[in-house]
């Protein structure tokens, strides 16, 4: 706030400097302003006035830097743009897809299509790779894949591969008029042979005592009591025949009767582990099975009976 101006304050003086002159009047000699009974007035004076007060120091500036926006990359201003552009698409085939579902009716509304913006393509130069090329994957169907040339236009099929199935193994049945030995399925280095008239399955290689491998021989002959089926002749012991008596499979002297024909004959049954099994032409639901390497004739399942393979006679 300024300050008041001081009143002019009003001194009497008594001392009258020279230069200040007391004017008379003209028609009574008396000076001029002096009243009737003789007083002068005293000159007034007034007090020079005071300086104006000095103004209020101006507010310091401070310059502060100005930071400017930076300037947005011209790319991500463009992936902006089309974002916009993508995002406005959307939501315009939105509503276009709710009025037409709102709209609602029987009839099958028509499919909507929405134009998008064609993208630019830059020719390649040959002998020119792009940076961001990759590399070629070829793939190869699996092995078990079923590769159609044509597609079907009615829909999508699914091919799938056959399911692969196991061939068991031939096999290979005995002959009328072969040598043979007969071996155990799974069991190399053992043979059916004939130890004091009995039928056995024993131990009998190439190292074997000659009579032990002789004993192995047999010569298959046409059935006995059918030529459907067949009976197996001893090679050692000429006209003695492979027999079920008793249910024991013995070596017996053919004697003609028809008992001895039918109890030697045997049907060979191929299985399913490539190997037959003999069952009984005098007793057809009986096979010949082992026990303590004995064999016999019992009445069980084929699966359970013993199983042979054709070898070479040792």
């Amino acid at each position: 706030m300024a300050p008041a101006l001081a009143r002019p304050v009003r001194l009497a003086r008594s001392v009258m400097l020279p230069s200040e002159r007391i004017r008379m009047s003209p028609e009574d000699g008396q000076p001029a302003g002096s009243r009737p009974d003789g007083w002068v007035p005293p000159p007034q004076y007034f007090a020079p006035p005071l300086p104006p007060p000095p103004p209020p120091p101006a507010a310091a500036t401070v310059l502060l830097p100005v930071v400017e926006a930076p300037t947005p990359h011209r790319a991500a201003a463009s992936g902006r743009l089309r974002t916009v552009l993508v995002a406005a698409a959307v939501v315009s085939a939105l509503v276009a897809v709710g009025l037409a579902v709102a709209s609602g009716g029987d009839e099958r509304p028509d499919p909507l299509f929405v134009a998008l913006p064609p993208v630019p393509t830059l020719p390649v130069l040959p002998g020119e790779v792009p940076a961001t090329a990759s590399p070629t994957r070829r793939t190869t169907a699996p092995p078990t894949t079923q590769v159609r040339d044509e597609v079907p236009t009615g829909g999508a099929t699914t091919v799938r591969p056959a399911p692969v199935t196991s061939v068991p193994p031939a096999v290979v049945l005995p002959v009328a008029g072969q040598d043979l030995g007969l071996e155990p399925v799974g069991r190399p280095g053992r043979r059916l042979r004939h130890r004091n008239f009995l039928a056995r399955v024993d131990a009998v290689g190439p190292a074997s005592p000659a009579l032990d491998r002789a004993d192995s021989r047999f010569t298959v002959r046409a059935g006995r009591a059918g030529g459907d089926c067949l009976s197996f002749e001893s090679v050692n012991y000429p006209g003695y025949f492979l027999r079920a008596r008793d249910a024991v499979l013995r070596l017996d002297r053919a004697d003609g009767g028809p008992g001895y024909d039918a109890e030697a004959t045997f049907c060979a049954v191929p299985t399913v582990s490539g190997g037959f099994v003999l069952r009984s032409r005098a007793a057809p639901d009986r096979y010949v099975t082992e026990s303590d390497a004995v064999l016999s004739l019992t009445r069980v399942a084929a699966a359970q009976a013993v199983a042979f393979v054709v070898r070479p006679p040792l």
